[in-house]
């Protein structure tokens, strides 16, 4: 038996999960909003909501795999010894199918509404660069940890800290400054995410019983601003692993 083999499994678990989880995540929108029976009539307007329901049903697999996967394939990477570029090219490909197959999918519920095409492409560029940020901690956990579970707890942990931690954090936080909640709000995958979905997330049944968000004025994030954001967090996480990266390579010489 060759020794290529499971590397080669393992370059094909990553796009072929990137592939699933979003058909995963719109089938669960699809089971929890639609009893099994309605499934091949469903009303035009059912299907058209079914479209922010599933971006937020991907949102949410972003949020708790995308950080892991960063985080796992960087430490695998380190144990390897490869170089940036083969760092970078399957994790971007990751996302990129991660966000294009939910694409396709929104776009189907979506058909026959207005602004359909529109409403894909803002909430989707939202998601690429979410996910991409996302994973891009993850990777710099990986290069920050030297066991790479902790890597994978630590990157976990922040993103569902950024993305609840606002939401749920109580009565303080209405005493909050205006900037700061504007900025949390910003920070959390979780609302720009439902933002760019059209979705009050706020007022939401289980969250208007339990944040003061919900009986408060706020602005959410613009999916433009979002993607903006998540972008620079991208490109401080490249910029602080490519920097580690030589510091760990200028020790290792000396």
């Amino acid at each position: 038996m060759t020794r290529g083999r499971p590397g080669a499994r393992r370059q094909t678990g990553l796009p072929t999960g990137a592939v699933c989880a979003p058909l995963v995540a719109h089938g669960m929108s699809l089971a929890v909003s639609v009893e099994p029976r309605a499934w091949l009539t469903l009303a035009a307007p059912v299907r058209w909501s079914l479209a922010a329901d599933g971006v937020l049903f991907t949102t949410a697999c972003a949020i708790v795999c995308a950080p892991v996967v960063g985080a796992a394939v960087a430490a695998r990477h380190r144990a390897n010894t490869g170089t940036a570029r083969s760092l970078a090219i399957p994790l971007v490909a990751a996302v990129l199918l991660f966000a294009g197959v939910s694409a396709v999918l929104t776009l189907g519920w979506r058909l026959g509404q207005p602004d359909a095409l529109g409403f894909v492409m803002r909430s989707h560029v939202t998601l690429t660069a979410v996910s991409a940020a996302l994973v891009a901690l993850g990777a710099l956990c990986a290069a920050l940890f030297r066991n790479p579970l902790d890597a994978a707890g630590a990157s976990l942990l922040v993103s569902l800290v950024a993305s609840g931690g606002l939401l749920v954090g109580g009565a303080s936080v209405a005493d909050l400054p205006r900037l700061v909640i504007a900025a949390g709000l910003t920070a959390s995958p979780l609302v720009a995410m439902a933002s760019a979905a059209q979705i009050d997330i706020v007022r939401s049944d289980l969250l208007y019983q339990i944040s003061p968000l919900a009986h408060m004025q706020i602005d959410y994030p613009t999916w433009s601003l979002a993607t903006a954001c998540y972008l620079a967090v991208v490109c401080v996480c490249v910029l602080s692993l490519t920097a580690t990266d030589r510091r760990m390579a200028s020790a290792f010489h000396r």
